[in-house]
């Protein structure tokens, strides 16, 4: 299916090798030929040769990975967009690192930026012209792949307004004898072997349920007879959310409803790299800062430092959430099932600065860095509380499919103390369903930088 999207996608990432030696060629000229910078190349242009030796397997990997996350069959412009553009600087700074490790100095940094900036800017250009030569509707190079579907109801609808857009020809469809009949539909199943005889089919999408075996089984044995590749709507997709995923054990198809990058272990790889390095520099760099505090809290008032509670985190394990102590001192029992409130007489005059400031939550660097949180992820909630939101906010637990974090995509919203639950679960659930390194870059700049981080901080 969409093998007109694989040609595609395939056929760009030929060309882009084809690029990459260009712009390395232009880059040369520009920076060291055409006049616009007085000093020479320090090396020869064969030495220079090892950045494209480096860049494009780089380019490649980074961008096959890219395209796994967009998800192929949109083929959207914005996906290549920023595919390209991720491919190409995620390459340079490996290769940079690479340069720096193995202590080569003299390649020219202008060089490399001028590269790379030509090798983007020409890779939007000639996918631009490819979509173009594939995806128009008058495209007379490439010849429309026919599709017939056996069903006609909201999904099989939907299906044909996607092949349609990725410019497939609709033949129609198919209906059970007692079905009605319209414009679109060009013949009952009884009479699919003729309209197949009849018509130049490339492609059959059965959208029937289940329970129709015995008509499944003989559209099927109908389309092996003719050799027209077969898909098969399973009847049960409209229970399955949009973000599904097909995963297969020794051949077993399993469908995995609730799909999330950080189902891919090198997604978390990386997610859990970067929140290691973060929280260890940012508990050393706090260090002073979390002694003035100490004082503070103490010079304030009695009790302990530190205030530790237990709170559900990944896949509902119960562990142990620290924070600056920022009230005082009250019964475990109450404190267990007591919501904060804004202007809340339990806080200490301290505390209602840490509070305010979101200081409090600094000691929770100490939990990401051993495992039971994550820089960015839904906030986690004490157990009372998880219990009591599992039975009365659908889809609730779907949160602690991943660690919870410092801060989120929610909280950056305002979504934070004593606000809608139902709408932060609705936020939860989207940076779920689409993580990416870079979205939890943007959540932690604007925790740092935004207003609405700090609004409903009490």
């Amino acid at each position: 299916m969409h093998n007109l999207g694989r040609l595609y996608v395939k056929s760009a990432k030929i060309i882009d090798i084809a690029v990459i030696l260009l712009s390395f060629i232009l880059s040369w000229f520009i920076k060291f030929n055409s006049g616009l910078f007085n000093r020479p190349a320090s090396l020869d242009i064969q030495t220079y040769l090892l950045i494209v030796a480096l860049h494009v397997p780089l380019y490649l990997f980074f961008l096959t990975v890219s395209e796994k996350k967009a998800k192929k069959s949109n083929f959207g412009l914005f996906s290549d967009f920023v595919g390209v553009l991720r491919s190409n600087v995620f390459s340079l700074l490996i290769i940079v690192m690479i340069f720096y490790t193995l202590k080569l100095i003299d390649f020219s940094r202008i060089f490399l930026f001028i590269f790379v900036i030509l090798n983007f800017l020409m890779s939007i250009l000639q996918r631009l012209i490819l979509r173009r030569i594939l995806f128009s509707p008058n495209s007379k190079i490439i010849s429309k792949e026919r599709v017939l579907f056996v069903g006609q109801n909201e999904i099989s609808e939907k299906l044909s307004s996607i092949f349609e857009r990725n410019n497939y020809q609709i033949i129609g469809f198919v209906v059970n004898e007692s079905d009605p009949m319209n414009e679109r539909i060009v013949g009952k199943i009884k009479d699919i072997e003729n309209i197949v005889s009849n018509n130049h089919v490339d492609e059959i999408i059965i959208v029937l349920p289940l329970n129709q075996e015995e008509g499944i089984n003989y559209i099927i044995d109908i389309c092996e007879k003719y050799g027209i590749r077969t898909y098969l709507v399973p009847d049960y997709f409209k229970f399955i959310p949009s973000k599904a995923e097909i995963e297969k054990i020794d051949g077993i198809p399993l469908i995995n409803i609730r799909y999330s990058p950080l189902d891919e272990w090198t997604n978390r790889f990386i997610k859990r790299s970067f929140d290691i390095a973060v929280s260890l520099i940012g508990l050393i760099l706090c260090f002073p800062l979390f002694i003035i505090i100490a004082i503070l809290i103490k010079l304030t008032s009695e009790g302990p430092v530190l205030f530790t509670q237990e709170r559900v985190g990944y896949n509902r394990r119960i562990f142990k959430m620290h924070k600056f102590r920022t009230m005082y001192v009250q019964d475990p029992n109450e404190e267990k099932v007591r919501w904060t409130t804004k202007d809340d007489p339990r806080r200490t005059p301290i505390g209602k600065i840490l509070r305010r400031l979101s200081l409090d939550e600094l000691p929770q660097l100490w939990d990401v860095l051993v495992g039971n949180m994550s820089l960015v992820g839904p906030r986690p909630e004490r157990p009372y509380f998880v219990e009591k939101f599992k039975e009365e906010i659908p889809k609730y637990m779907i949160k602690h499919r991943v660690r919870p974090g410092i801060t989120g995509w929610a909280q950056i919203h305002g979504l934070r103390g004593d606000t809608s639950i139902e709408e932060r679960i609705k936020y939860d659930i989207w940076y779920i369903e689409n993580w990416s390194f870079w979205l939890d870059i943007k959540i932690i700049l604007a925790t740092i930088f935004g207003g609405k981080f700090m609004e409903n901080a009490y």
